[in-house]
Order: structure tokens, then sequence, then C-alpha cells
């Protein structure tokens, strides 16, 4: 009775839903905002374990000068290490390289007929959408060397082919005086401490680049 109550209570103060009456709660997006903004204030107790940092480490570090070529690097890294979709572009540049879409739809959220649908819209209009994040998010981060992660849970995207999954945003520093971005795009249950960390990682080797 007691955990019966108490899960009552958390779903009047919006933190859990239930869909179906005979479903199971879910968290919300204000439950995720709230875990993801607890993560961010220990940030310097978040740490990458040895094999992902080493995996980083040698993908980075056998890479050419040639900032779309690290840009290449870290989209296959981060989708591979994340296991969710990640674009890279660069600021100056309308170049992007996206990686991680099969294994996106890999996960249960993104097998409806619908889902697919709306991320291929989102990939046709990306071009727009990439200018808005760089209008709206990125232009608050400051210099891209210890930029905080930007995260956008859900209903907080802007963009309604996906108010259902998260977006993490980075900028970092390459060679010839660019400023490279990443976006990663997942299930808003995604392993938030993990991504958090990957992102911080790789934006903090790659700085050391330059």
């Amino acid at each position: 009775a007691t955990i019966r109550n108490e899960m009552f209570d958390l779903e009047q103060a919006g933190y859990l839903s239930q869909f179906h009456t005979s479903g199971g709660r879910v968290p919300t997006d204000k439950t995720y905002r709230y875990f993801v903004n607890s993560l961010l204030e220990g940030e310097a107790n978040l740490d990458l374990g040895a094999e992902y940092k080493n995996k980083i480490k040698r993908a980075i570090g056998g890479a050419p000068s040639d900032p779309r070529e690290i840009n290449k690097i870290v989209a296959r890294v981060l989708s591979n290490l994340s296991e969710n979709l990640v674009i890279t572009g660069i600021s100056q540049d309308e170049d992007f390289f996206k990686k991680g879409l099969a294994g996106l739809f890999e996960h249960p959220e993104f097998r409806e007929a619908g889902k697919v649908f709306q991320l291929a819209s989102f990939f046709e209009e990306f071009e727009e959408m990439f200018k808005f994040i760089e209008r709206e998010f990125f232009n608050t981060l400051g210099m891209p060397r210890g930029v905080p992660v930007q995260i956008l849970i859900g209903g907080e995207n802007p963009f309604k082919q996906i108010q259902h999954e998260t977006i993490m945003c980075a900028k970092y520093g390459l060679p010839g005086d660019y400023i490279g971005s990443l976006t990663l795009v997942g299930p808003t249950r995604m392993d938030y401490e993990k991504n958090i960390s990957l992102i911080k990682y790789i934006t903090e080797e790659l700085n050391k680049i330059i």
C-alpha cells in the first residue's frame, strides 16, 4: 500500500505517467530532467571507464589533421560507444556526417512505421534544424574549450519530429581554427551518465589537438 501511495503521489506531481490502464508507469520528461540536472551538478564525479577512454584515444590519436576526417571519426566512435545516432558538423561549413541510424532503429521506440517516417523527415530538414541549433543553443556555450553538454529532453525539443527523444549537443575545437559540433539523438530512456561522460571526454580529447 505504501508503494502504491508513493507511486500515486509521483504521478500526481508529474514524475510518472501511465499510457494504458493495464500498463505500468514510466518516467516523464520532468523526471528525466531532474535526473540529468543532478548528473550535471555533480559533473566532476562523472568518470568514463578505462576501456571507453582507450577506444576514444586510439580513434582520435590516429586521426589526420583534416577537420572533416576528424568529424567522421567522432561520429563513428561516439555512435558505436553510445549506440545512438550521432551527427557531426563544422560551424563554418554545411557538411554533416551521420552514424548510427540503423542502430537507432533497433531500439523498441523506433520500430513503429510512424517513428521511422518522423526520423526520416528530421534528416531531410536537418540542415535548417542545425542552423536553429547553432543559433539557439550553441551560441550560449561560449568558447569550445571546456563547454558543457547541452541536453534537450523529449518535449523540450523544438523539433516536432523528435519530441519523444533526447538530443545532446556539444562543441569542440578542430585544427585550422574550425569549430566542430556534435548532436547525439536517442531515446529518452538512454544511459545519460554514460553518454554525458562520453561526450565530455571526447570533446576534452579533441580540444587537446589544438
